[in-house]
């Protein structure tokens, strides 16, 4: 969904299209004589006061997918196609206010390099983190829009998080809890997150989401980090508030050294990972959800060596129990290669696979993409 300007433009003026057109003219243009504009040598656009800090940077992604889907669908045009649509470029800010602490802001949206956006339905522009914040010695205060905890560790874990190799989309292994915009998915809407000054390198972090339904049924989660030189440690719970099953745990970390790391995560489903799976056959909005198990964990071993980067990830996704369909769990794996141009762009290839518990065939994808990082 666009933003509130982009909907009153849509729904209240009969020539909605036509403005929006013209409005995404402009934003292209503003983004990228901005980008342009900087410094050679600068990762982004940065304006400074006496007072104040202003910064424009993203990154855009562009790849060659070919897929191999094994269940034909009616929608399913070619495999053969290019994608870019975890794109994004965002705003970051900060003002020194006269308390001794920081008023702090993030404006980002998600974009697609390879698509047009034409129509109501696919705006060029789409939101993703939006939030005004405090950061001072008592820590860091948001309100708005943005990652939870459990998504934000996770992200850790994927080398790929934004390319055609993410680990959280086509191998899924890692859990629909890193993705979308909603209450009880990855970026949690109408919140308000808390994270405590790091301490010897220690954290915690939580995060409360006002639900806007009837229920009012509030989320809220949890999460403890640690980081070091050689290791990194982090425990997260998450709970979307409803009557019925609807909680998830995680933990994971990394050990990592010489150009080398292995990492990992274990999820257990108390009922959320089959939510934001699809896999309870229950009505969601109601006390009766009773699928949970599907617990979904990973390894990655990755090597730096100069400007190559190599990656090997393998994972699975336990069945549900009681859910919708039986043997829902799936394997996946991938293998990935990136080349780093310089300190802004890299290449990369790969290949990874999905297969199913149940008789269906399985899923495998070959890319080869590029990101530039502004």
């Amino acid at each position: 969904m666009g933003s509130l300007s982009q909907q009153y433009f849509l729904n209240s003026n009969g020539n909605g299209e036509i403005i929006m057109h013209y409005l995404k003219k402009w934003q292209w243009f503003a983004i990228l004589t901005l980008i342009f504009l900087s410094p050679p040598n600068s990762l982004a656009v940065e304006w400074k006061g006496s007072d104040w800090n202003v910064n424009l940077n993203g990154a855009l992604r562009v790849s060659y997918n070919d897929d191999d889907i094994g269940t034909e669908t009616a929608a399913k045009t070619s495999n053969k196609y290019l994608s870019g649509n975890k794109s994004h470029v965002q705003l970051t800010g900060s003002r020194a206010l006269t308390m001794g602490i920081n008023g702090i802001f993030k404006t980002e949206w998600g974009l697609d390099p390879t698509d047009n956006g034409e129509g109501a339905e696919k705006l060029s522009l789409y939101d993703m983190d939006q939030y005004l914040g405090l950061e001072g010695s008592f820590g860091l205060l948001r309100v708005g829009t943005m990652l939870t905890p459990y998504m934000q560790t996770g992200t850790m874990m994927d080398p790929y998080r934004r390319d055609a190799l993410g680990a959280r989309f086509f191998p899924k292994i890692q859990s629909a809890l890193h993705t979308g915009t909603d209450k009880g998915r990855g970026r949690t809407t109408n919140s308000l997150r808390y994270d405590s000054p790091t301490t010897h390198g220690a954290g915690a972090q939580f995060f409360y989401g006002i639900d806007q339904s009837d229920e009012n049924n509030n989320s809220f989660g949890t999460g403890l980090t640690f980081d070091s030189e050689y290791f990194s440690l982090f425990a997260q719970w998450y709970d979307n508030g409803e009557p019925g099953k609807d909680e998830a745990y995680k933990f994971g970390g990394e050990l990592k050294g010489g150009g080398a790391a292995l990492f990992g995560q274990y999820e257990f489903d108390d009922g959320l990972i089959s939510i934001a799976e699809n896999l309870s056959g229950n009505d969601l909005t109601t006390e009766t959800n009773s699928t949970d198990g599907a617990d979904t964990w990973h390894l990655g071993l990755k090597y730096t060596n100069g400007k190559f980067l190599i990656i090997g990830q393998y994972g699975q996704r336990k069945n549900s129990k009681n859910g919708a369909m039986s043997d829902d769990g799936l394997t996946g794996w991938l293998l990935g290669l990136s080349v780093y141009l310089d300190k802004t762009f890299y290449l990369y290839t790969g290949y990874t696979q999905r297969d199913y518990n149940n008789d269906r065939d399985n899923d495998s994808r070959f890319c080869l993409g590029g990101t530039l990082t502004f």
